[in-house]
């Protein structure tokens, strides 16, 4: 038997590959998982509204002010009555685009806050302002609080000879975020301190944000009197403000919620009390007792 011949890998012969494709021909090929297409229901499509949207409030189950009232104080027994408040959610149709109410009410019964406020000042504007009850007053000292992080309050009045040292000091990168930022707009920058925060404690703020418009209207011990009076008077301010607006935006109220700290929200039909009376039965007179026994 011939001895077999040894191979070796010089003496095999190998295909010739051109320089020019040769790193094509040694590249890997991957075949892909071509994506599947998600079902036309699932596509998330982005809203063409150019309004917010509003519910049909005939749909919706409505409370007079005082029945409103009694199922929140349900929900709230318990709470303490001074620091748990009544909130009004007023939900308006508007545009998503174009002004937006900001403004402030004195109710006729102010709302107790525990609003801390800060005051700049110094000397006499200084005493009246910790007479009246501010957290913090003083400058420099104030300042440096500022700076470090230190914001124990939550809204700043400024004496007006001391504005250009709050500009010079550079808070405003700190503040203006926050919306602390005094500024004559919105009367934070005054000339009498004691004026201001009588001003300042007295009011309640108020602006629309996302087609809604929340305030505090009363403390949970109001009477059905004196909420009825604080929704009244925020009410006819909202509608003087949307007229001011006619020419501007178009604005209307679809919607008022009436809510507490804990409670859920109760949708108000405009009235005070309920309207509702017990319809009258008619009367069935008794059968016969010879007609009942021959029933029998």
């Amino acid at each position: 038997m011939p001895p077999r011949a040894s191979l070796t890998f010089s003496s095999l012969s190998r295909p010739i590959v051109s320089k020019p494709i040769a790193p094509l021909a040694c590249q890997q090929v991957r075949n892909y998982a071509s994506p599947q297409k998600k079902p036309a229901g699932n596509v998330k499509r982005k809203s063409n509204r150019s309004t917010f949207a509003v519910v049909d409030t005939s749909l919706v189950d409505q409370f007079s002010l005082v029945e409103a009232m009694r199922y929140i104080r349900a929900m709230e027994v318990g709470r303490n009555p001074v620091t748990t408040k009544y909130e009004l959610h007023v939900k308006i149709k508007t545009a998503k685009s174009g002004p937006t109410v900001k403004s402030r009410i004195r109710l006729p019964k102010a709302v107790k806050t525990d609003m801390r406020i800060c005051v700049i000042a110094e000397g006499d504007q200084a005493e009246a302002a910790k007479a009246a009850g501010a957290v913090l007053v003083g400058t420099d000292e104030v300042f440096e609080k500022i700076k470090n992080g230190e914001l124990d309050f939550d809204r700043i009045i400024c004496h007006e000879n001391l504005f250009p040292a709050l500009n010079k000091a550079k808070l405003g990168r700190i503040l203006g975020p926050k919306g602390l930022m005094p500024s004559t707009k919105n009367g934070t920058v005054v000339s009498s301190i004691s004026t201001a925060m009588k001003d300042l404690t007295g009011k309640s703020d108020y602006r629309e944000r996302m087609g809604v418009i929340r305030m505090a209207v009363g403390q949970l011990a109001f009477s059905e009197k004196d909420l009825q009076n604080n929704i009244k008077a925020f009410m006819e301010q909202l509608k003087k403000e949307f007229g001011a607006l006619s020419h501007r935006a178009d604005k209307s109220i679809n919607e008022v919620v009436l809510s507490s700290t804990n409670s859920a929200g109760f949708s108000l039909s405009g009235e005070f009390r309920e309207t509702y009376k017990a319809a009258p039965k008619p009367v069935v007179e008794a059968a016969p007792a010879q007609e009942a026994v021959a029933a029998a």
